[in-house]
């Protein structure tokens, strides 16, 4: 009997080793299946659709934001347009007729000349950016006055330019630039056809890159303003978005600015702090977690997972992380809370950590649109 028992234990181990690689042989494909996606299933209260419709309910709840910047004329301000932008594709992408008819009864009024002061006038990239609420209108109503709006904005934008760089003469070498420029005019492709326009969002994404992005991958606010500025950086980032998914394969600058992409997102992951969020100033571990540039380095980081431009794996749940740390900064009013407030380039660490926080503030409202739809999409 002890021999018996010796002999057959062995075998029995072989038996039961043998069965479970065949269970786990026949199960493998569908736990790959089951396998979760960071940028999905997410939970009731934190889904893009729950969100999304609670953010454009705040937006269509509120007067206009205006402003006299320039001696402009008490026009629409650039921060409620980004949000606009936002909200239009979110109704579209959700099929809420309710909300795309409530977005058009507000919006549809300025470019039809109803309200025109609010059209923005002026050569400045935080006039021109107001292009993108026509062209999305244009695109959902089909009024050839908005794409000829939205065309004479981003054309008027480049009919002069710097004899030394062939950068329009709105370039100001701030890194909000890169979103107020080159967003309008990689839409302005998108939605014409004509390939001049995120020509000139390459050059000058290009331009600015070359010159001003760090070793590390995050670049500073101005060239006099050496800090790493968190919505500075999410302009960029959001701007370079918007290119990359404009650029055909072939593009001869498509590749050149992947590499700043790729290069910027691995810097912002490297600076992601533990809650999910990002700092006011990015780079200082004694900054406040600000989360208007969370929700431009989410948006960002969601796109490239989704065009398999970063890795799944590594950026999916950074991304997911950010979202679920910025809905629980979203209030019952719909309202993102810790937005920094408009900021001029500053001297010194201490004005950009002083710089007042905002509730429900357009600067906030906007990315945090950007990306549901980029969720949902």
């Amino acid at each position: 009997m002890p021999h018996a028992l010796t002999y057959c234990q062995p075998n029995r181990g072989k038996a039961i080793n043998l069965l479970a690689a065949l269970l786990f042989a026949i199960t493998l494909p569908a736990l790959v299946q089951a396998a979760p996606d960071s940028l999905a299933d997410f939970p009731k209260g934190s889904t893009p659709q729950e969100v999304g419709k609670r953010v454009v309910g705040n937006l269509l709840a509120r007067p206009y934001m205006t402003t006299k910047f320039m001696n402009n004329r008490g026009s629409i301000h650039y921060a409620e347009i980004c949000t606009a932008y936002g909200a239009l594709q979110f109704a579209d992408l959700t099929k809420d007729k309710d909300l795309l008819d409530r977005l058009e009864k507000r919006y549809l009024p300025i470019v039809n000349e109803t309200n025109s002061a609010l059209i923005p006038e002026g050569s400045h990239g935080d006039f021109t950016v107001f292009a993108l609420v026509p062209f999305e209108l244009y695109q959902l109503r089909g009024d050839k006055r908005f794409l000829d709006l939205g065309t004479k904005m981003v054309t008027d934008q480049w009919k002069v330019t710097n004899p030394t760089n062939g950068l329009t003469l709105q370039a100001r070498w701030w890194i909000d630039d890169l979103y107020m420029i080159s967003s309008v005019d990689s839409l302005a492709t998108r939605v014409t056809g004509n390939p001049v326009h995120v020509d000139h969002a390459a050059h000058f994404l290009d331009a600015y890159f070359s010159k001003m992005q760090r070793p590390d991958g995050l670049l500073p606010h101005t060239l006099e303003a050496p800090q790493i500025w968190g919505r500075g950086d999410g302009w960029a980032a959001a701007g370079l978005v918007e290119a990359l998914i404009t650029l055909p394969e072939d593009h001869p600058q498509r590749a050149v600015l992947m590499g700043y992409y790729k290069k910027l997102m691995a810097g912002l992951l490297a600076n992601q702090t533990p809650s999910g969020l990002w700092r006011q100033l990015i780079d200082k571990p004694d900054s406040w977690e600000e989360t208007s540039c969370t929700g431009m380095f989410a948006y960002a980081m969601i796109v490239g997972v989704k065009h398999g431009w970063l890795d799944r794996d590594i950026y999916g749940p950074a991304a997911r992380k950010a979202w679920l740390a910025l809905v629980k900064k979203l209030n019952d009013k719909g309202e993102l809370t810790d937005i920094c407030v408009g900021t001029n380039q500053e001297s010194g660490d201490n004005a950009y950590l002083k710089r007042p926080r905002k509730t429900g503030d357009f600067h906030g409202q906007a990315p945090l649109l950007w990306c549901a739809d980029a969720l949902l999409r």
